[in-house]
């Protein structure tokens, strides 16, 4: 990355992330043209870092959340595969579960399409979605065209 850029937080991350967001960057890109995770954790150990502020020390706390992802990450692994499909046709899977913002919790998809109010938080969320990927890749130029499809 070339000239002057200030970096900031996603929309909600600053209340997760106590670094400053610009000397976060900073440090991250120090680590060279390509940064791993395992190395920005390294990093990040120093305690005279802006990394080290983003991070949980407390093992029990930082223990509990990554079992609490690991549950997020098992209700977004799970599919659905119709069993009645013939073998020789390519098997369609969808989520099994998703988000539902109002509960905090995952609904299963077969209940989101029989509930309109909650079918209409899924699409209200797919597009959301899709203007998050908008703005992730709007430094590719060869996607606007599909960009200008995207409210």
């Amino acid at each position: 990355m070339t000239g002057n850029f200030v970096a900031v937080w996603y929309p909600g991350m600053e209340t997760i992330f106590k670094g400053d967001p610009q000397k976060v960057a900073e440090e991250i890109m120090s680590i060279g043209d390509s940064a791993k995770a395992e190395q920005i954790y390294e990093k990040a150990k120093d305690e005279s870092t802006e990394l080290h502020k983003c991070l949980e020390w407390d093992d029990t706390i930082a223990a509990d959340k990554y079992r609490l992802h690991q549950c997020r990450q098992i209700n977004c692994s799970l599919l659905i595969k119709r069993d009645d499909a013939p073998a020789d046709e390519p098997q369609e899977k969808i989520r099994f579960f998703y988000h539902d913002d109002i509960s905090d919790g995952y609904v299963p998809v077969l209940k989101i399409v029989k509930d309109e109010d909650k079918y209409q938080a899924l699409l209200r969320q797919a597009y959301s979605e899709l203007r998050s990927f908008k703005q992730k890749y709007a430094c590719l130029s060869e996607l606007k065209e599909i960009f200008a499809l995207i409210a």
